[in-house]
């Protein structure tokens, strides 16, 4: 049981940096000016690509800040820009928190 005990404490810390560096991973893949929302005919997947990657990296940013707290500054930013989005409906608005977080990455 001792092995196991130790084991998991490795674990939480391997945890949290692949969910910290699987979060600066989307983050590096968001466009540095985000797309425009597209017509509703528009078969254009951007926007909706870039939505669900910062929702994604805001909850594995949340998640290794769980676990490690070295993590929480990404983890903030991330939240304020989902906010952002989520309050306002309009990506752009989101860029300031993305550009913070990628100083984190």
């Amino acid at each position: 049981m001792a092995l196991a005990a130790c084991s998991s404490g490795e674990s939480t810390g391997h945890q949290a940096r692949s969910d910290g560096e699987l979060a600066c991973t989307l983050v590096r893949m968001l466009p540095d000016r985000m797309p425009d929302e597209p017509a509703g005919d528009s078969s254009d997947h951007a926007y909706d690509v870039a939505v669900g990657r910062l929702g994604t990296a805001a909850e594995l940013a949340r998640i290794a800040a769980l676990q490690d707290t070295k993590y929480q500054p990404l983890a903030d930013n991330l939240a304020a820009a989902r906010q952002t989005y989520s309050t306002t409906f309009d990506l752009h608005r989101a860029e300031p928190g993305i550009k913070q977080a990628r100083t984190h990455c």
